[in-house]
């Protein structure tokens, strides 16, 4: 996968933004730069970015919007929204995508350290954009029917978490079912913990986050679990739901609450934590 640079944009970057191209699909569901690009220039409240690689070039566009509301949410003031995020259409299909939804929580933490909330909202018929947006760490929390065409979903992440952009999954194959062991692997090298349960139908009940000690306090369990229910839509597709039995140990608890699981009482069993993966 190439690398980027995600950076404020330049006003030398116009010449390059005028040769982005979007479908005609694309463009349902986004805006081209330049159609957006002067409003943002103007305004203190929002930041054009450009990513960059050094072979292709300008390769993506976005705005991050201070204070913005969005019609039909209720979200705080102090927040940033990401809007108008594309990847220009000469070069889609070279992960780019990828590379940018993983890598821009680390970029708006940077740039907008006063800020805890950060909040997108996508279309639903865009289930490429939300299948990105949820593997690097952001939480479905509200969906509204009545967008500018037809559904449409509010994503939020915390900026108070740590993300960590360099990690994959891969499913560990000498595990037969109804056991799963998904490896997290780091720089595409080392494989760095996992996690690990049973299937039981269409719910994988984890039993196992591990990572290895040196490794720790840098957020790649949160990491690994924010993406995980992306990783199953893909490579198992009969697993709908993930649950995990609640912890005497707290801050095993708030792991799961912070990517998304939510608590359920149970009569006959132990509480548990729940997070559905398909919508």
């Amino acid at each position: 996968m190439n690398n980027i640079n995600i950076r404020p944009f330049e006003e030398n970057d116009r010449a390059a933004l005028k040769d982005f191209k979007l479908s005609a699909e694309q463009l349902e569901f986004t805006s081209l730069p330049l159609d957006v690009l002067n409003d943002a220039v103007g305004d203190e409240d929002r930041l054009p970015c450009v990513v960059v690689n050094n072979e292709d070039g300008i390769v993506g566009f976005f705005i991050l919007h201070k204070h913005y509301r969005h019609e039909g949410y209720d979200t705080r003031r102090e927040v940033v929204f990401v809007r108008s995020l594309s990847i220009n259409e000469r070069v889609q299909g070279k992960g780019y995508g990828t590379k940018v939804a993983l890598n821009l929580p680390i970029f708006v933490q940077e740039h907008f350290s006063d800020y805890d909330h950060l909040h997108l909202v996508v279309d639903t018929d865009n289930a490429a954009a939300w299948n990105l947006y949820e593997r690097a760490g952001f939480i479905h929390t509200a969906t509204k029917e009545d967008g500018p065409i037809g559904f449409e979903r509010l994503y939020h992440l915390d900026l108070d978490q740590k993300y960590v952009s360099n990690i994959k999954l891969v499913v560990d194959e000498s595990i037969k079912t109804p056991r799963i062991k998904i490896d997290i692997i780091l720089d595409n090298e080392k494989v760095i913990g996992y996690v690990e349960g049973t299937a039981e139908e269409e719910t994988l009940f984890i039993k196992n986050v591990y990572v290895d000690e040196s490794k720790r306090n840098r957020g790649i369990a949160s990491s690994a679990l924010r993406q995980l229910g992306t990783f199953l839509r893909r490579n198992r597709r009969e697993i709908s739901e993930l649950a995990v039995a609640v912890n005497e140990d707290d801050s095993i608890n708030k792991l799961f609450e912070y990517v998304g699981f939510a608590r359920f009482k149970e009569t006959d069993k132990d509480d548990l934590y729940i997070k559905y993966i398909k919508y």
